[in-house]
């Protein structure tokens, strides 16, 4: 334990029962930016890891966290001068590259979904913020992050795999860049640690073992004891699928949630 001070901006209307007693939780929305005034205000560090998650919804949404919540984030902090910011960003800014190897020099590629290009626009406001206003961050982007505690992306696929209602996404033997979310939380320490020349960079935060899709998922079946993943959807049609069932979820009237798993 570093003996550290740390300051949580939480949702008005989320519980934060299960956040450590130490930490001093503020309410606020980064999409409302006088609310993160008493958030910003006094700290030294910035780790900004608020985001609209997931490939289904509506592109505003998405904006509205990604893009127009991380630009007032940004002003807030040089307001107040603070002196680094670790953004969290991901791996989907480089797209679908399913068995080639991808560095941070790689382009940016973005996938079909409002999740990639809003997460590709954010890093590109960032890039502007620190040539003309110096604005101190540091970027990471993680991969698929695994562990304890997720009830998002990891949690909905393990809770598939356990109800045996999980299917390989093509052949099964593409890489995916997984990380465990212990090894994320130490790259986030680290960004904020590292010197002046990290300043304006990005660092991809994923294992170094090459683990296909089919082991992946698995792995996790054989942990939970459950049936072995086995079936096969092509990837254009689960694609074409996914196209239909958003436009049919916003032809419903459904604008702030996303199609069922």
């Amino acid at each position: 334990m570093r003996g550290d001070e740390v300051r949580a901006l939480v949702l008005p209307q989320v519980d934060s029962s299960d956040i450590r007693q130490e930490v001093e939780v503020v309410r606020g929305d980064i999409s409302d930016p006088p609310s993160l005034e008493s958030a910003v205000k006094g700290v030294q560090r910035i780790y900004h890891l608020a985001a609209r998650t997931g490939p289904w919804g509506m592109d505003e949404e998405y904006w509205k966290i990604n893009v127009s919540g991380l630009m007032n984030l940004l002003h807030m902090a040089y307001t107040h001068n603070i002196e680094r910011i670790v953004h969290v960003s991901s791996t989907t800014v480089y797209g679908h590259h399913l068995n080639a190897l991808v560095t941070e020099d790689h382009c940016y590629h973005a996938e079909d979904n409002p999740y990639s290009r809003s997460k590709i626009a954010g890093e590109r406001i960032l890039a502007n913020l620190v040539k003309d206003l110096k604005v101190p961050v540091v970027t990471v982007r993680p991969g698929w992050i695994y562990g304890p505690g997720d009830n998002a992306s990891f949690g909905r696929l393990v809770a598939r795999i356990e109800r045996g209602r999980a299917f390989l996404f093509g052949s099964g033997q593409n890489i995916v860049p997984i990380v465990y979310v212990r090894d994320v939380a130490k790259s986030l320490v680290l960004a904020g640690d590292a010197g002046k020349q990290s300043i304006g960079q990005a660092y991809t935060i994923v294992n170094d073992q090459r683990v296909t899709q089919f082991e992946y998922f698995n792995a996790i079946a054989q942990a939970l004891h459950t049936r072995s993943v086995v079936h096969k959807i092509p990837l254009a049609a689960l694609i074409a699928l996914g196209r239909s069932a958003e436009k049919l979820w916003t032809l419903a009237g459904r604008r702030s949630a996303s199609p069922p798993p």
